[in-house]
């Protein structure tokens, strides 16, 4: 392509835009109201990732045994559990650590006090946790055999809780996927409406050109032009808006 016929396509493009700036003005707002959109959007589908990902590593299960089981089981216990393809980490708690973790709890002093290192109730434990919360009944299956040594298992009590958890962080997920994928598509539809409209505004523009003998890609590329100049105004006008929006 010769220099002088693209500085007459590029001058053209521009000659258009400003021509038409009424056009080219809705067109531009139109397209930062998109990108604007997708881009909250997109920062709260990753928001709402994040928080259904902190939330369910928050989620674990503990496992309290009776005084009277060997130390060596309850270790025992925790190899077998560790070798478990669903289980992310376990954690043996014994009375000392027990009795640390009950001094840091928000209750009242005398309450504590009710609790020493020569008189402490307090049970050892093991602290599970799973790759995914779903998989937590899986390993309170497991302790299904071994029921005679356990006094109390946290999944038990909270598996409600768990379950609505989980339900609760998919459904957001979910709707935050839904919600991105309605504006892409409504975003699409806008941008080929812009488009079209353009060159229905110009049909007349278009066939005295191709009169004149002017070749598609001389009558196109204008277009495509314009179109470039629409995407990069919007672009850094949903950018500072984003910007100053956060």
């Amino acid at each position: 392509m010769k220099i002088v016929t693209l500085e007459r396509i590029l001058k053209l493009g521009l000659t258009n835009f400003w021509r038409n700036r009424w056009l080219s003005l809705a067109a531009t707002f139109v397209m930062t109201i998109t990108l604007l959109t997708i881009s909250i959007f997109t920062i709260l589908n990753l928001v709402i990732q994040a928080t259904s990902e902190s939330v369910k590593s928050k989620i674990d299960m503990t496992v309290s045994f009776y005084d009277n089981v060997e130390e060596e089981k309850i270790r025992s216990l925790e190899t077998a559990l560790a070798t478990m393809a669903v289980v992310k980490s376990t954690h043996y708690i014994d009375k000392d650590e027990a009795l640390s973790i009950w001094q840091t709890l928000p209750i009242k002093d005398r309450t504590k006090q009710l609790v020493t290192k020569d008189s402490n109730p307090l049970p050892r434990s093991l602290q599970i946790k799973a790759y995914n919360p779903e998989d937590l009944s899986k390993v309170a299956e497991f302790f299904d055999n071994y029921k005679p040594l356990i006094s109390r298992i946290s999944y038990e009590n909270n598996k409600d809780i768990i379950q609505r958890l989980i339900n609760i962080t998919k459904f957001i997920k979910q709707i935050g996927w839904i919600i991105s994928l309605i504006f892409i598509t409504i975003s699409v539809l806008i941008i080929l409406n812009t488009i079209r409209l353009t060159i229905f505004t110009r049909k007349d523009e278009i066939e005295i050109m191709k009169l004149v003998g002017a070749s598609d890609f001389f009558v196109r590329i204008p277009f495509i032009i314009e179109g470039a100049l629409y995407g990069i105004l919007a672009s850094i006008l949903s950018t500072f808006l984003l910007y100053l929006a956060i």
